[in-house]
């Protein structure tokens, strides 16, 4: 049976590793900084995948919180959850590497990154109210905190997007089910939340009809590779009058993304504005950028 190979101290839990990880290693960074021709929407397809059956009861060991307002309390799968799952080829590849992320095979999705708590508990502290009713994608959403939380402070429907499957199966879904059973139950018909791994491309090609009132996005401005991708998306996804509420890192060293070049590239773009809203100056230097089409107020 293959493990993944994450080492964590178990008296620390995840949140601990996570906080020490601001940057990839060398072996990423080499990586990072050549565009992977062969990695295309055609090679990662979008799927809709189906939310699982309800899981039974999750061991507390293996569970972490994040509790961005004393009335929104998020559980989520550790790394030690992990150990004895089974993944596709493409996560086997990265831990053989000894890397938490290969562009255009596994992207980080099964480590939940500083930023992704940078912006929850920004949406709480700016205005909640902003959440309820609306339709919402957690874009990159790995563990999917971030829609679990829109979801917990009343939006209307989430959706998760995440590259590789397994993300979303084993992870993603799972900590909807522990966060969000009881909110689904009454209700009748299916799940409001929505699940989609894939390439970006092929993500905006295929449900070009869906708008989002808000999109949530973590740590995937990166891979500079990428920009184009994303920008269509967000021209393509977000409603009029949406947001985008995008948090990252104000650069990655030795992969050579970051929110200076994600604005340069809006600028040359020109069908958005930017703004940024939030910042942290201390230790690695992280931001929150609010994003929203040119021709809206």
């Amino acid at each position: 049976m293959f493990k993944f190979g994450f080492q964590v101290d178990p008296e620390k839990g995840a949140d601990d590793k996570d906080e020490q990880k601001s940057e990839p290693s060398n072996n990423e960074s080499n990586q990072g900084n050549e565009k992977d021709e062969s990695s295309t929407a055609a090679d990662y397809p979008c799927e809709e995948l189906t939310m699982l059956p309800e899981r039974s009861t999750i061991n507390p060991d293996v569970v972490n919180t994040f509790q961005p307002t004393p009335d929104c309390t998020i559980e989520y799968l550790n790394n030690l959850a992990l150990l004895d799952e089974t993944f596709e080829e493409d996560i086997l590849n990265a831990e053989s590497d000894h890397s938490d992320l290969v562009p255009g095979c596994y992207e980080g999705g099964l480590k939940v990154w500083e930023c992704t708590f940078d912006l929850g508990q920004f949406l709480v502290k700016e205005d909640r109210k902003k959440l309820l009713g609306k339709k919402v994608l957690d874009l990159g959403c790995g563990a999917g905190i971030l829609g679990i939380e829109a979801k917990l402070l009343g939006a209307a429907e989430v959706h998760f997007q995440d590259y590789n499957k397994d993300v979303l199966m084993k992870l993603t879904m799972v900590n909807y089910d522990i966060n969000c059973r009881s909110q689904d139950s009454g209700k009748k018909g299916d799940s409001p939340a929505r699940f989609f791994s894939g390439d970006w491309a092929s993500f905006t090609e295929k449900y070009n009809d869906t708008k989002y009132d808000l999109i949530l996005s973590s740590e995937t401005i990166y891979n500079t590779g990428n920009y184009r991708k994303l920008l269509d998306l967000f021209d393509r996804k977000l409603a009029r009058k949406g947001a985008v509420y995008l948090a990252a890192k104000t650069y990655y060293f030795g992969v050579g993304g970051g929110t200076r070049l994600f604005e340069t590239e809006m600028e040359e773009d020109g069908r958005f504005r930017y703004k940024v809203v939030w910042k942290c100056s201390s230790g690695v230097k992280r931001e929150i950028l609010k994003i929203m089409k040119r021709d809206e107020d």
